[in-house]
């Protein structure tokens, strides 16, 4: 099973790869530039060049791209859709350059329209992606949520639904299942027969093989709570009980792992591998 974090690219997108081998990680993910702003500035050649012989190095595979938090591919207001349109093709561009293997994206929110709207917004822009000839080199993988306010991408189902439609498209998107966020949306995960269920509703719903990444999160927030707010593993709501079955399930071992847990020290990025590692030891 692939193990890794989510890194910082500051200093250049390279060092983001020095960060991940510095832990020990096997994957990795990125923001490809500040996920905080609209402003878009190609990077040097010469270091998206130095990213993918360090990564090739490194033999880190996958590497996963976050799409910018600003980024709503569901909004109703038509200037922001485009907006956010615009930009989200420029990153999956970038993610290409670097030879990404994953771009992940959350599906956005309605504003208050609905589900079966946003659902439809996101429909046309995915239609927009492939018309441009983008999505070919890192796959779109779409995020579910915690299912708070107006955002879409808390039922499997809907993702499912989202996946087989771009299909027809000749778009491949697939899952990244992130568990603060699963619980948060009230899947149940206190057991190991619960780790066992929700691998099958996820095979079952988002479509079998559309699983290719787990953000591994622990949740500061309780069940059905609706609350994305990350705890390090074992000492959130999920607890070390479920982590530990579902790290171990067969169903699951070629499916890598990629942490965002809270980064309020030098040392929690290394504390948190070690308890995933010792997880997978203690089965």
């Amino acid at each position: 099973m692939r193990l890794g974090v989510h890194t910082s690219i500051a200093g250049g997108l390279s060092r983001a790869v020095d960060r991940a081998v510095e832990l020990g990680c096997g994957a990795m993910q990125i923001f490809c530039r500040n996920p905080r702003s609209w402003a878009f500035t190609e990077p040097d050649p010469a270091e998206v060049e130095l990213f993918r012989k360090k990564r090739e190095g490194a033999g880190l595979a996958p590497v996963a791209v976050h799409a910018s938090y600003l980024i709503n591919l569901s909004s109703p207001d038509d200037e922001l859709f485009a907006r956010s349109l615009g930009l989200f093709k420029r990153e999956l561009a970038l993610a290409d350059a670097i030879g990404a293997d994953f771009m992940v994206t959350h599906m956005g929110s309605s504003k208050g329209r609905g589900v079966g709207f946003a659902l439809a917004r996101l429909h046309e822009a995915l239609g927009e992606v492939a018309a441009s000839g983008l999505g070919k080199g890192a796959m779109i993988l779409l995020e579910n949520t915690a299912g708070g306010g107006d955002t879409v991408g808390a039922r499997l189902a809907d993702i499912g639904g989202v996946i087989e439609e771009a299909r027809a498209m000749g778009l491949a998107l697939g899952l990244c299942f992130d568990t603060c966020h699963g619980f948060a949306a009230g899947y149940p995960m206190g057991s190991a027969a619960d780790a066992a269920r929700l691998a099958g509703t996820m095979e079952r719903e988002a479509g079998p093989g559309s699983l290719r990444l787990i953000h591994l999160n622990d949740s500061k927030g309780g069940p059905c709570s609706g609350v994305d707010r990350h705890e390090h593993i074992g000492r959130g709501g999920i607890g070390p009980g479920f982590f530990r079955a579902l790290v171990n399930l067969p169903a699951l071992r070629d499916v890598p792992l990629i942490l965002e847990t809270p980064k309020k020290t030098a040392g929690d990025d290394a504390v948190n591998l070690a308890a995933v590692r010792e997880l997978r030891r203690k089965m």
